[in-house]
């Protein structure tokens, strides 16, 4: 059973991402230790063990890499914010809650290291899973020549198709995303 206990509207400052951190909430009266699900430079989401109220000021860690100077260092963004959404649901075996955090100011360079990170990481991954596209369109092509010799080829080549039909539908998003990651301010 899933309650919506106050939801946000869904005008975002800044394009969220899927992107798992390690991730603590913590007031004077509790700190919880869990992993983002989405993260962006104005808020995170993420799954929490208990109920936190609406308009609870958290602080908030991340651990993340810097990657700006070439080497990989871990770096800690922390940041006040507030609880702006919280849905709980229940299932077997135990009661989670999905929460929505929107950050306060960001201090120092954090801010730009949160950025940063974000951007190389989903860029990364989205081009891979364009690399990953390319490959089947060249695995059909492929299997086109190999059917000449190998009746089950045809088979393969016809999965492929189908599945490349669907692809091709959704493959514009990805080049969307890769612009939008690398024009990420």
């Amino acid at each position: 059973m899933t309650q919506n206990i106050k939801e946000k509207s869904d005008s975002r400052k800044h394009p969220r991402f899927i992107v798992v951190l390690p991730l603590q909430i913590s007031t004077e009266e509790f700190t919880i230790n869990t992993t983002s699900r989405n993260v962006s430079c104005s808020g995170v989401f993420c799954y929490v063990d208990r109920f936190i109220p609406i308009d609870t000021d958290v602080n908030v860690s991340m651990r993340v890499f810097d990657l700006s100077d070439g080497q990989k260092v871990q770096r800690t963004v922390k940041c006040k914010a507030k609880v702006v959404r919280i849905e709980t649901a229940e299932n077997k075996e135990n009661e989670t809650c999905r929460v929505g955090i929107s950050f306060g100011v960001i201090e120092g360079d954090d801010l730009e290291v949160l950025k940063k990170y974000i951007q190389k990481k989903n860029l990364k991954e989205a081009k891979e899973l364009k690399r990953l596209y390319l490959r089947l369109k060249e695995m059909a092509a492929r299997l086109v020549e190999v059917e000449e010799c190998h009746p089950t080829a045809e088979h393969f080549r016809k999965v492929i198709n189908t599945a490349i039909i669907e692809l091709d539908a959704a493959a514009h998003i990805l080049d969307y995303e890769i612009n939008e990651l690398k024009t990420l301010e």
